[in-house]
């Protein structure tokens, strides 16, 4: 047992948990998992209906708090009146989107005395979808061919550069595989009405999917990391299943990855294992994936490490966890009094 972590409050964002969770739920039972951990958990979320608040037992408090569009000064003001009212010691933000924004904010809310475990605000943007692949270029990482879209009518001539069936992805989310020109000009109207510009172009790779889940210290050292192959898919290609692997390559390659981009905390590196066995890295996102329970139940509480690492306190790498670990995303009911949400939605704040 690492040190006791008690009389702290932790807030963690990101707690819807529909059809495609958002990490926030995972954290939030990660911490609560942790024999050692003692503290509350406060939710920060942009709308009342954020299911993942109402799972008994698990969040303590919620608030909410502007979308990202809002900018920096709009949410840390509501932070301070947060702070005010229910002090917060750390902050895990579990969405991309708004990692960005934490990131740029991290001086000011330790002014505050909130602690986050992120890195500049400069090396978040170098694993951006847009740039990942130059990225690759420049340090001998196997990233797949992406290009740029500036408007669909690009896409009949690039398809010639990057192949056919292709990938179109949102700059934020989303990625739709594309047998034909036509299809891709029929998706690329939804992606960019979605995510915006750009819509990102990327040469299709088949074979087995894997991602890892990475911790790195403020020595951009990597402090624990679990393998996990997709065993199960949705439309979007999002994993409802999977489970531990061990596999030495693939975590070395994170380690790699995360090196270059001289990394602070939470990350996720997606890749795909072609037919003769290589690695080639898809995605880097910067922050927990939303399985991440699963990396808890093998053995490696990351996001218990998270909070202790914002804190200052002693942390010893973790080499070592259970392959052959199985997750399985189900459905759940919670049956609650409407007064909560009402409170929350009324209110923008509420206590369980």
């Amino acid at each position: 047992m690492g040190t006791e972590i008690s009389n702290i409050n932790v807030a963690v964002t990101g707690l819807l948990a529909t059809d495609n969770p958002y990490p926030g739920l995972g954290i939030a039972r990660c911490l609560k998992l942790a024999d050692d951990f003692r503290g509350t958990i406060t939710g920060l979320v942009f709308e009342p209906l954020s299911t993942g608040v109402f799972s008994k037992g698990i969040i303590d408090y919620a608030y909410i708090v502007p979308y990202p569009a809002a900018g920096h000064d709009a949410l840390i003001n509501r932070i301070e009146e947060i702070h005010r009212k229910t002090p917060l010691d750390v902050i895990i933000p579990a969405l991309d989107s708004e990692v960005l924004l934490y990131a740029r904010l991290q001086e000011g809310l330790k002014d505050l005395g909130i602690q986050l475990l992120l890195p500049p605000a400069s090396q978040v943007k170098l694993r951006a979808k847009n740039l990942l692949y130059e990225f690759g270029l420049r340090n001998g990482i196997d990233v797949p061919k992406t290009l740029i879209l500036n408007n669909v009518e690009e896409i009949r001539s690039k398809s010639a550069d990057i192949g056919i069936p292709f990938i179109l992805k949102g700059v934020l989310s989303d990625a739709r595989i594309c047998s034909s020109v036509e299809e891709g000009e029929a998706e690329y109207g939804s992606l960019f009405e979605s995510w915006g510009y750009p819509v990102l172009m990327q040469h299709y790779i088949t074979g087995d999917e894997f991602d890892v889940i990475a911790l790195t210290d403020r020595q951009k050292t990597m402090i624990g990391a679990v393998a996990m192959k997709k065993v199960g898919l949705t439309e979007k290609g999002k994993a409802y299943a999977g489970v531990t692997i061990e596999n030495q390559k693939l975590i070395k390659l994170t380690a790699v990855v995360l090196r270059k981009l001289d990394w602070v905390g939470p990350a996720e590196c997606e890749f795909i294992r072609d037919q003769k066995g290589s690695f080639h890295l898809i995605e880097v996102n910067s922050r927990f994936p939303s399985w991440l329970y699963l990396a808890a139940v093998a053995g490696q509480n990351l996001p218990l490490l998270t909070v202790k690492l914002a804190l200052g306190l002693p942390v010893l790498p973790l080499k070592d966890y259970s392959a052959g670990k199985l997750f399985l995303r189900t459905v759940t009911d919670t049956v609650m009094d409407p007064h909560t949400l009402t409170e929350l939605t009324v209110l923008g704040e509420a206590a369980f």
